[in-house]
């Protein structure tokens, strides 16, 4: 092969080696960091919560009507159920355990699968109003700022995202954040089970166990004014701490706090009586070390086609190119011997 030849192959081949290189840093790496359609992971839980007991409330007893600090496990599983295009259809259920009970709640979601923020659904989905709202998950390399929103399914409300800093969980460099909602509950599969009146005589025996502000509220001539059956509503409150992997966006750890408050009205303004459940709970320690190997795994793979393998294909590129066109020595010309060498080698 003749050295032009050669020198052509080598540089096609080194164009190649950079096409591959580009391609995959900015298509295949960027396409690996997509929700994948086969989403399907099981998250475990441990806390306490409080619960209503609604016949001790409905009787009098306002006593026992609420019991604290009842030991609860929960598993929480999300599921990506059909994906068209970029857009994916996920279903979040997360079951309750107190006991021998379990109570289970599920939504849907439609997400793009690149930010993980709320998006038009398909045709055929019915899915939560989370436009432009986290809620399920977070996207890989999460910004370390407030400009993310949150969906509060309890209250079917958008509250924005505060972040706190960094941390380490399982070994791995966590994004901390704080979410918090405050609003009516407006779940019908949580309103469902509650009480939308309480006699007076119930508000009354109440009245010792109410928070200060609601007791100053409840005068006798503010008690008098109230109908015999007081209709309730309800305040979901929320506490939520994510502790994100910066480079897959996986939660590691989280911790989740979730009150739901009666409030009736008092003189045209909201008077909070009592929680009617109460719930927190952090992902088990075995969950958290899964979930970090899970993101070692899964950053070493991005490591790998964001950076190693475009890396590689570059020095090749560059290795071969240098060789390409780098002046190669040429031989020296070995010149026939002249008359007068010839003679004097005879001689000797």
């Amino acid at each position: 092969m003749s050295a032009r030849r050669s020198s052509i192959v080598l540089s096609t081949a080194a164009v190649i080696l950079v096409a591959l290189a580009a391609v995959t840093r900015f298509v295949i790496a960027p396409n690996a960091t997509k929700l994948p359609e086969d989403t399907d992971q099981t998250v475990h839980y441990a806390g306490t919560a409080a619960v209503l007991d609604s016949k001790a409330l409905q009787s009098g007893d306002t006593a026992h009507a609420l019991r604290s600090d009842v030991p609860v496990t929960a598993d929480r599983r999300v599921q990506v159920t059909s994906v068209h295009g970029d857009t994916a259809v996920l279903k979040d259920t997360m079951t309750i355990r107190l006991g021998k009970q379990s109570l289970p709640s599920s939504t849907t979601y439609a997400l793009d699968r690149r930010s993980r923020q709320g998006t038009a659904p398909p045709a055929s989905a019915r899915v939560e109003p989370s436009l432009g709202a986290l809620s399920s998950a977070f996207p890989p390399d999460a910004a370390q700022d407030d400009s993310y929103t949150y969906y509060d399914s309890t209250t079917r409300s958008i509250v924005p995202v505060r972040y706190t800093g960094t941390a380490k969980r399982e070994g791995r460099a966590v994004n901390v954040y704080k979410i918090t909602a405050a609003a009516p509950v407006k779940d019908p599969a949580v309103l469902e089970p509650l009480p939308s009146v309480l006699p007076k005589d119930v508000v009354v025996g109440m009245l010792p166990a109410l928070a200060p502000e609601t007791r100053a509220s409840l005068t006798p001539a503010a008690l008098s004014a109230l109908p015999d059956l007081v209709p309730l509503a309800y305040q979901g409150r929320s506490t939520l701490v994510a502790y994100i992997d910066q480079q897959t966006g996986i939660a590691i750890d989280q911790t989740v706090s979730r009150k739901v408050v009666a409030t009736t009205t008092v003189r045209d303004k909201p008077a909070p009586l009592l929680p009617v459940s109460a719930l927190t709970v952090t992902i088990t320690s075995a969950s958290a070390h899964d979930l970090g190997d899970k993101a070692a795994s899964a950053g070493l793979m991005l490591t790998l086609l964001k950076v190693i393998a475009p890396l590689a294909l570059m020095v090749t590129a560059t290795v071969l190119l240098a060789i390409a066109f780098i002046p190669r020595r040429s031989r020296p010309t070995a010149f026939p011997p002249t008359a007068s060498t010839s003679r004097e080698a005879l001689s000797g």
